[in-house]
């Protein structure tokens, strides 16, 4: 239930001038996705959901601190202009705040962030989860499929899989899109974009293949990262959701990760791809995971991965 999470701190949100707006002026905090207004015909309703959990990047022997992720992105987002243009003026962005492990294991964390994303997408608006581990996808995309009768696209725009085995019986970061491809089955595909093969293990990539995952190595994306995933939106699917590992950007951009890489896109190619699945009405999720700010150097990649989402929004209001 979206009573579960814990509401942002009202410190976070900047506010600005009456000539000199931010979007820490527009975040509306709610009590539950009920509050939400209907906008479904429109599709500018926009709620914000935070992952602050990163038990599973500990449990995958990562590096601590992406459960301070949520809090950084919203401050760093609530500081953008709604655009020099309006870009943003028709979104209705609402925070429906944070589930922390104060509410059990990390299962029952997954459980509030999929009650509360179902709820608001129910309301016919669409969601961002703020993270936080990646493993919070699991909850993100299984409330979309909860919330739809048809097929769901996933793309995953990473360095990593990410469909690792529990290890030891444990949830990692590293499990959600095989723990929602065995629990959703044939109703539930992914594309794998920005895949470094240094980073991941053949086993984890056989298995990605034969559950039919499209796989696009970095390599393959060189100086054309919009195009691959225009062509990763063109598929037969009901519904979209769209998550963004910070890792899949060059560290020196990205160097506030669990696991930075020295190589990867850059910022430019990384917000390009948010605007485009922000503009197709079809994508209903947008995950920006893994930022963990005790690793980061000068606020870069909390400010990178929120004007991702800004971009992302640029492009809903453009539906």
């Amino acid at each position: 239930m979206a009573k579960s999470l814990k509401p942002a701190n009202p410190a976070l949100f900047y506010k600005g001038t009456a000539d000199d707006p931010r979007l820490g002026d527009a975040i509306v905090s709610i009590a539950g996705p009920d509050a939400l207004p209907r906008k479904a015909s429109t599709g500018t309703t926009v709620a914000m959901i935070g992952h602050a959990d990163d038990r599973a990047v500990v449990n995958g022997r990562g590096r601590p601190g992406a459960a301070q992720g949520p809090a950084e992105l919203r401050r760093y987002l609530s500081r953008l202009t709604p655009g020099d243009r309006g870009e943003l003026a028709r979104i209705s962005l609402h925070d429906l705040g944070d589930a922390t492990p104060e509410l059990g294991a990390i299962e029952e964390v997954h459980a509030a962030v999929e009650e509360a994303a179902f709820d608001a997408l129910r309301s016919g608006g669409c969601v961002v989860l703020l993270g936080g581990g990646h493993d919070g996808a699991y909850a993100s995309h299984s409330a979309l499929l909860r919330a739809t009768s048809g097929r769901v696209q996933a793309i995953n725009v990473d360095a990593h899989f990410d469909v690792r085995p529990l290890r030891d019986g444990l949830i990692t970061s590293g499990t959600p899109f095989r723990r929602l491809a065995e629990r959703w089955e044939d109703r539930y595909g992914v594309a794998e974009l920005g895949i470094q093969p240094q980073h991941n293990a053949r086993a984890h990539r056989d298995w990605a293949t034969a559950r039919g995952f499209r796989i696009v190595e970095l390599d393959e994306m060189r100086g054309r990262v919009a195009d691959a995933f225009g062509d990763a939106l063109r598929v037969d699917a009901e519904a979209m959701a769209v998550s963004l590992d910070l890792d899949s950007v060059e560290a020196s951009s990205a160097p506030g990760v669990s696991a930075p890489c020295p190589d990867g896109l850059t910022a430019a190619e990384l917000y390009a791809c948010a605007r485009l699945a922000g503009r197709d009405r079809r994508v209903r999720i947008l995950d920006v995971m893994e930022l963990a700010p005790p690793l980061d150097v000068d606020g870069r990649t909390a400010r990178l991965g929120a004007a991702a989402i800004w971009h992302f929004l640029a492009g809903v209001a453009e539906r």
